[in-house]
């Protein structure tokens, strides 16, 4: 073989495998909910959430409870949001509904009391900034 048959099919080869070696998007403009792992809207999502609600019920309650909070939301009534899921920590010793709610009543709390939630936050940021240092 001659020099420049052996350059050719060196820089084929190279070609080639720089081809194969770079990755494929999909599709070039992901939403960045993709790129933050969380789960997708739409057909296959729905039904995967679907299925998991009808093996697990405690799923399907805590989703019953977050479409609810969001109409009592929607209305502007906060109160209903707090006392559906006061009254779901009286109902139930299941942990991670009763987990499930005490985060929610968490976050019912910093919405109601915003200049509280942002103190917090910042005393929370100001420590862990020292932390760091």
């Amino acid at each position: 073989m001659n020099l420049l048959t052996k350059s050719l099919l060196l820089a084929a080869s190279l070609s080639v495998a720089a081809a194969t070696c770079t990755p494929v998007v999909a599709h070039p403009q992901a939403s960045p909910a993709a790129e933050e792992g969380r789960m997708q809207r739409g057909p296959m999502a729905r039904e995967r959430l679907a299925r998991a609600a009808r093996t697990h019920p405690q799923l399907a309650v805590a989703l019953d409870l977050r479409r609810l909070e969001m109409l009592y939301r929607k209305q502007g009534d906060e109160a209903a949001v707090v006392a559906m899921y006061q009254d779901l920590l009286k109902r139930t010793e299941h942990p991670k509904l009763r987990a499930f709610a005490e985060r929610r009543l968490q976050h019912a709390e910093r919405v109601a009391h915003p200049e509280q939630a942002i103190a917090e936050l910042r005393a929370r940021i100001d420590q862990k900034l020292a932390q760091l240092r």
